[in-house]
This record gives C-alpha cells, structure tokens and sequence, in this order.
C-alpha cells in the first residue's frame, strides 16, 4: 500500500532518528512546510542523483543572483532525487516576516518513491514504507561493531595523546546502525548505499570503514617519542 508525501531533494542524506537543520527560502517549499505544519504530516528528504537543490526562477534565488552579481552559479538541469529517502518530521520551526521559515526536523522511516504524482508546485510522491529487520539476527553484528567502535576511539587516544570519552552506540541494531551512518564522515553516495542496503550490510561496512580509518591513524602520539611537547597544528 502506499502513501503521499511532499518530497524535498536535498544534496545530504537523512538516516531515521538523525536531526537535520533547515533554511527555507523558496517559494514552492514555502508552501509545502507550510502544508506540513498545518495538517502535520511529514516531508521526505531524496539525496539529489542530478540536478540543483533550488529553481532559478524562484523570487529568493533571483535576489541572490542580483546581490551576487557574476559571482551566482546554479547548476543546469532539472533535479533528479534517489528512489530511497527517509521522512522527516518537524519538531521545531520559526516563520520570519519575509515568510521563510527556520527549521529542525528528525529523520523518521525510511521509503521508496514508486511514482510522482505532482510536479509543481513541489514534488509529491506515491512512496512504500521499508520495514526494518529484526534485530536478534543480527547481534553478531552489532557486537563486532561496537567492538571496533570502541577500539577505534582507543586508538584516537594513542594517536592524539588526550583521552576521548565517545558516545555510547544504542542498543538497538537498526538505531546504532543509523546512528552511526549519521556521523560518519563519508561521502553521500556511501552514505545513500548504507541507507538503501540491509542491516548486516550497514553494520559490515560501518565496520569496515572505521577500521579503514584506523588504518590511518599514527599508532602513538608523536610526542610519547622523545617526550617533547606537541601539537597537530
């Protein structure tokens, strides 16, 4: 079965539970968070697979370009999102005079575009939900991520010479899975995979990925050598 929903293609990847601060200056998504706050309804962030995050034509943008001069570039190119986004709800908003609007929404359940329905004045989308697995199959996974979560934040001790004190991952596979993509620092096409792919493929790659990052790690800070005092920058 399948449900409406406005979409908003934006060049970042929203993961279920992660935050996501947002301007609002267009007209046409003016009128859709608008429609978001009145009926209280969701919209759903689509990474951008082509294709620019406004409209040349929209009043605020022409504004810009006109302060901007020669020095405004907008890509070419009507926007083509990814078919697997995730919704996202508004937990807090203000409306300036002008009528943008400042924003903070959270991540909440992934989806599949199976058909746009509307174009203008924003896209609208027939979606499918994705259910998340089971997460007991997938404890062994979990415990080898939070294991090599825990060793790589030992290893950024050794390798800075100060003690960090990290977050703990959650509990839940599908939730530290998520959790974890969030923070990563990655590309978006990375970021889109994991979003798109099953749980013991997040948790494998996630967990191949900070030992990559491990990998590049000095293995002890460069002052335990010689006792002198130092300092990365």
């Amino acid at each position: 079965m399948t449900e409406q929903i406005p979409l908003f293609p934006l060049n970042t990847v929203l993961f279920p539970g992660a935050p996501l601060s947002l301007h609002i200056f267009e007209e046409r998504y003016r009128m859709m968070i608008g429609r978001c706050l009145r009926d209280r309804i969701p919209f759903g962030v689509v990474l951008i697979r082509r294709g620019s995050e406004v409209s040349p034509d929209d009043p605020w943008v022409r504004r810009l370009r006109e302060m901007a001069g020669d020095a405004f570039e907008l890509p070419e190119g009507s926007t083509v999102p990814y078919e697997v986004g995730t919704s996202a709800q508004i937990a807090d908003s203000v409306r300036l005079d002008d009528g943008r609007f400042y924003l903070v929404a959270l991540g909440s359940q992934r989806f599949r575009i199976e058909a746009i329905v509307e174009q203008l004045p924003y896209v609208v989308a027939d979606v499918t939900w994705l259910a998340e697995e089971a997460i007991a199959p997938r404890r062994a996974e979990l415990l080898q991520l939070t294991d090599t979560y825990a060793r790589y934040w030992e290893a950024q001790t050794r390798a800075a010479g100060q003690v960090y004190e990290p977050e703990d991952l959650p509990d839940d596979a599908n939730e530290a899975s998520f959790w974890l993509a969030h923070r990563l620092q990655v590309d978006n096409t990375r970021k889109q995979r994991w979003l798109e792919c099953d749980l013991s493929v997040r948790l494998r790659e996630m967990a191949s990925a900070l030992r990559a990052e491990m990998g590049l790690l000095p293995a002890a800070h460069p002052a335990a050598a010689d006792g002198a005092t130092w300092g990365w920058n």
